[in-house]
């Protein structure tokens, strides 16, 4: 939704206050809306609560502004530009708003819903550090060292609007732990994956607000100081470092931070090979329909050599794209059985837990022995089914066996060709002209050789 052109963010602006704010009616000036556009600032001698009310009303609007995306700087959702903020609230007729300065100054200095992206990174801090190393990791450089050249450091006049940061900070939050988690993890995060899943908010009547990789930084230091939400750096996988960010568990009684392990690191190192290799083989896919559609060119133009030429290169790239779908496979198989395993895990735990927990609770030594024999039974009632689908299953695959991929091969050539070839449609037989007279002579011999019924019948019939 972010615009960077000002006429259009003047005029969305506009509209909003207009929808959700008497005052800012298009049609019609208030008392109010004057004295809001005036130069109050000499009320806080005068009238204190005058003035209190005012700054309180800019502060309320302003607020609610930005949580909504409808005034926020020129690149980013979080922030609020001091210099461009009168442009912002201009109304033709009214002009600009002139006490706007004295709003932002008490919402710096007393209610400290703004500051400056140096203040907010000072305030919640990311503790991001190699457990192997005393040095400063990628992620530390980019955060402490004055060069920030990965993420741009925003201007003295830039605002980080913190409210606004709670409150998507909670939606976030709220919608990671409302999906259903099938594993642990669910929990674990490449920031490429974090900004996929979380760069857009949805606000007033379905706008959405699209965040920048600067919101988002921002939004974590507050998830990892207020939620605990760990971050951490990891070793570079196919070229690139990657930064693994983890939930904790949402099953935790009490709030616990949530822990990055090695094996964490190699998790998301290996999400990070995965997406590698997916851009890879999206890369070769196109080069491959690049070759195939030269080929045809150069084909009409009976340019055989050039055909044959291009022909040769798009089969290399097969053979490349087929190797690395081989290790695609392989990279995401291992993905799987490591969530599979971590399921596995999850459900001896609980099943301990649970047995536990009974023989606590039946204090008697002998029906705690009587519950547990008849669960035993159960457990091997329940191994004699999944032994009966197991063998099901194998004559199933058994049956299925005798199929080769070389019939699969041939019937795809079989579907590919039919598909091909220009579909023939079946010849619709039209009913041919009835002759009318011979159908009635016809009518006439079969009605003749019929036997008529005799006159006793008849008279019968009649009586």
């Amino acid at each position: 939704m972010n615009s960077n052109s000002i006429t259009e963010r003047i005029s969305r602006l506009q509209d909003y206050l207009a929808s959700q704010y008497v005052d800012f009616d298009r049609k019609k000036t208030t008392d109010r809306l004057l004295s809001l556009y005036s130069d109050f600032s000499k009320l806080k001698i005068l009238n204190n609560y005058g003035y209190d009310a005012n700054v309180n009303y800019w502060r309320a609007v302003i607020l609610d502004c930005n949580l909504h995306g409808y005034l926020t700087s020129k690149y980013y959702g979080c922030f609020i530009d001091k210099n461009e903020l009168g442009d912002l609230f201009h109304r033709p007729g009214k002009g600009k708003p002139l006490s706007l300065d004295y709003v932002l100054q008490d919402m710096i200095e007393k209610t400290y819903d703004l500051m400056t992206q140096k203040e907010y990174e000072k305030q919640y801090p990311i503790q991001a550090h190699s457990p192997s190393s005393s040095t400063l990791t990628w992620l530390q450089w980019i955060y402490y060292i004055p060069y920030r050249w990965i993420i741009p450091e925003t201007p003295s006049h830039s605002y980080v609007v913190l409210p606004t940061v709670q409150e998507y900070t909670k939606m976030i939050t709220q919608k990671h732990y409302s999906k259903p988690l099938c594993s642990s993890l669910d929990n674990l995060f490449t920031f490429l994956e974090f900004r996929d899943e979380y760069s857009t908010i949805l606000c007033h009547q379905e706008t959405i607000v699209r965040l920048s990789d600067v919101d988002l930084w921002i939004i974590l230091r507050y998830l990892h100081h207020c939620y605990g939400v760990a971050i951490a750096d990891t070793s570079q996988a196919f070229g690139a470092a990657s930064t693994v960010i983890k939930f904790p568990d949402r099953n935790q009684a009490v709030k616990v931070a949530a822990d990055i392990t090695d094996n964490d690191k190699a998790i998301v190192n290996l999400k990070t090979a995965c997406s590698a290799l997916h851009q890879q083989v999206e890369g070769l896919q196109a080069k491959s329909e690049e070759f195939l559609r030269l080929t045809r060119e150069h084909n009409a133009k009976n340019q055989k050599p050039q055909a044959v030429y291009m022909l040769r290169k798009k089969r290399h790239i097969e053979e490349i794209l087929e190797r690395r779908f081989k290790t695609l496979e392989t990279m995401e198989t291992i993905l799987l059985k490591i969530e599979t395993s971590q399921n596995d895990l999850q459900v001896v735990e609980a099943f301990n837990m649970g047995a536990n927990t009974l023989r606590s609770l039946l204090s008697g030594k002998d029906m705690v022995a009587e519950t547990m024999d008849k669960l035993k039974d159960t457990l091997e009632d329940q191994h004699a089914i999944e032994q009966a689908m197991a063998v099901g299953n194998e004559e199933i695959s058994n049956q299925a066996a005798g199929i080769t991929n070389e019939d699969l091969e041939n019937e795809l050539d079989a579907i590919i060709t039919a598909d091909s070839t220009p579909s023939t449609k079946e010849a619709v037989s039209l009913t041919q002209p009835i002759n009318t007279e011979s159908e009635l002579l016809r009518l006439q011999n079969v009605l003749s050789s019929l036997s008529h019924p005799s006159n006793r019948i008849k008279m019968k019939e009649l009586a």
